[in-house]
This record gives structure tokens, sequence and C-alpha cells, in this order.
């Protein structure tokens, strides 16, 4: 998350530009400041609810001075394609944005991500969850964590939304349910071509022929390394209630061995 900013001045002399008072306003809302100076003097009106958008755009090399054009860049496409009361606090990679509930008939309007992917020309990840205004900083924190999931690992570039990461979220939570699935799969870990058929027979929701297509080896070979995990973690990828366990532990192994 985007540090909140800390100056007071700063923020009062930012109410004078439009694009300098946004992201002041947003950086107090997530701080869980008082706006309300801020915004009269900005002439923005403050919602009671927000959607906080987190957002992750993966640039291809390190940010540089001409890169602050691109932020300015950014903000606009924002506050354009959601309405002139969006708050957005972003960076070159990315930020939160602050969409007020009554600003559009949807709380994070279609257009987003692609006018935002235009604009960076990069790969964007977002994650909303509609707040109150007084839970924005614990949404704020919320929406980064499941960004960081979905990062972690390896989502397609999109837009979610809490219910798409809830399984994601409560495997990833610290605990004894957590440990014991981490486990399931290191006697597999040394094996990458079992690791790697397991998690293609999964995402191909199990169909063989499918994972052996997109491995380019024999459905044979697929039915043999899936015999093999079975073997080797004595959980069998053909029963339900094993696969469960197999899918969840995938889950836990790859956020734990990505980096943040």
């Amino acid at each position: 998350m985007i540090a909140t900013a800390s100056h007071p001045e700063r923020l009062r002399a930012a109410a004078g530009e439009p694009d300098r008072a946004a992201e002041a306003l947003s950086a107090l809302l997530i701080g869980g400041r008082n706006p309300a100076a801020t915004a009269r003097a900005a002439g923005i009106t403050i919602a009671e609810e927000y959607t906080v958008v987190a957002l992750a755009i993966t640039i291809s090399r390190p940010p540089d001075h001409a890169d602050l054009d691109g932020v300015a860049r950014l903000q606009r496409t924002v506050i354009r394609t959601c309405g002139p009361g969006t708050l957005p606090l972003v960076g070159v990679g990315g930020g939160t944005v602050l969409v007020p509930a009554d600003e559009a008939e949807d709380d994070v309007p279609s257009g987003l991500m692609e006018h935002l992917r235009r604009t960076a020309r990069a790969p964007v990840t977002a994650v909303a969850v509609p707040s109150l205004i007084d839970s924005i900083p614990r949404t704020t924190h919320l929406a980064h964590e499941l960004l960081d999931i979905a990062c972690r690992l390896h989502y397609r570039p999109r837009l979610y939304r809490f219910e798409d990461l809830t399984l994601e979220y409560q495997l990833t939570r610290p605990g004894a349910a957590t440990e014991y699935l981490s486990r399931i799969v290191d006697p597999i870990t040394d094996h990458p071509e079992l690791m790697r058929t397991l998690r293609q027979h999964i995402g191909n929701n199990f169909h063989r022929q499918q994972t052996a297509r997109a491995l380019n080896i024999h459905s044979n070979t697929v039915d043999y390394r899936l015999r093999r995990v079975k073997e080797l973690t004595g959980l069998d990828p053909s029963r339900l209630a094993d696969l469960w366990h197999l899918q969840s532990a995938l889950v836990v192994h790859a956020y734990r061995n990505a980096h943040p």
C-alpha cells in the first residue's frame, strides 16, 4: 500500500490543485484521518461509502523521473473513468483508488481496467472491496492483502472481488491447518514434472486429454504422473476429497514460495 502523506501543510497546499487534492484526500482517508477541511478547500464531496480498489501494475523496468508524467496520466484516467469524486493514490507500480459508491451504477466502471492497461502500457491486476468511510483503513489493508495473493499466485491480470479470493485468503492465513497443508506436497516438490502436471490437471478441470495437450505429453504419461503423486503424498488425485487437499496444498505452497 502507498504510504500515507504525513505533513498537513503539504496536504493543505495540494487542495488548490485537483489532482493533488484528490491524492491528499485519499491519503487522509486511508490513514484514518479526518479529511473534512481538505475536502472543503478542494471543493470535493466526501461520500459515506467507497469501493476500495487496490492496484498492481506490472512494470518491466525500474521507474525514473520521466514516469512522473505517467503517474499523472494514470490519475487522470482513473478520475475520467470513475467520476470526479474518485480519489486515486497511485504510483508507477500501482496504488489505491477510492471510488464513491454514488458515482456510478457499478461500483467499479467496467472500462477501468482496460483504460488503465492502455495508459500504463502494462498488465494491471486489481482487487475491489466495498467499504463504509470509517472502515477504509481496514478495508484498504484487506484489499492489498488480497491483491498480494492474486499476484503471488500469478493469477491473470483482471479485476477481482473479495468473493473471488476468499478460499485463497483463508488458506494463506497462519495457523495449524496452513502448516498441515504446506507439508502435503513436500514429497513432490523435488519432482517439478509432478507439480506441473498436478497444477495443469486441476486447472483443466481434471480432463486428462487437455492436460496431455497442454504439457505436450501422452495421456498415459499424465496417468502415470498422477499415480506417482498418489504414491508419494498418499493422496489420490482421482478422489474428490483427496483432490481438495491437494489443490489447497498447492495454493499454500505457491503463496509461500512466491516473492511478496
